[in-house]
């Protein structure tokens, strides 16, 4: 997010004062690179964490053993890693141009339909399964043990209190997204008919 702010941003900035893109395309896909390196990891990274989340608290015998330092800086290795992969088709659908709704390069959801829906796909729709399924079985274990033991309360609140800031902005992460996700499917499925109706407002 900091170098979304130090860099595209700024660029953007530059393209509403001149009301267009003035920067060159190296520029252009550089910033939408960037912008979306930063979307796609925090997906990944939400993901990535709710599944930690779920090796914590419903298989803790064996969470020292898949969570050790090193296997921990694999898994943080192997998220940017495909977040970086993710990312590379962009340049090979040309799928990065110049928004005029957002003043930015960004994503461009009529570039390939078949593109566009594996992008929803892979990033968005199964990241949203993977972590809707490790925060179900989390509060059904929660739910299903509260009551049985008497439990350390400082541990139990440390704990709760995490997770629920995770699932809450997992929840606020799902919400926000949702929306541009859903209207790019929409956009792939049918983009001639879709495309020219979806309201200029909804990126401001």
């Amino acid at each position: 997010d900091l170098v979304v702010a130090l860099y595209p941003y700024p660029l953007a900035l530059v393209a509403i004062f001149h009301n267009g893109w003035t920067m060159g395309s190296l520029h252009c896909q550089l910033s939408g690179f960037i912008m979306g390196l930063s979307v796609i990891g925090s997906v990944f990274n939400i993901t990535a964490i709710a599944i930690n989340r779920y090796c914590y608290i419903c298989h803790s015998l064996r969470y020292d053993r898949l969570y050790s330092r090193q296997n921990t800086c694999l898994y943080l290795l192997l998220t940017w890693t495909l977040t970086a992969l993710a990312t590379v088709p962009n340049f090979l659908v040309g799928s990065l141009k110049y928004d005029p709704r957002v003043f930015s390069c960004t994503f461009t959801q009529t570039a390939s339909s078949s593109y566009t829906v594996c992008v929803v796909l892979i990033h968005f729709l199964v990241p949203l399964g993977v972590v809707s399924f490790c925060y179900l079985r989390i509060w059904t274990l929660v739910i299903r043990v509260k009551g049985r033991v008497r439990p350390n309360p400082k541990v139990r609140a440390a704990d709760l209190r995490n997770f629920l800031t995770m699932f809450v902005v997992f929840v606020l992460f799902a919400v926000c997204w949702a929306p541009l996700n859903f209207i790019g499917l929409a956009v792939a499925i049918n983009p001639a008919r879709v495309a020219p109706n979806v309201p200029e407002w909804l990126f401001v």
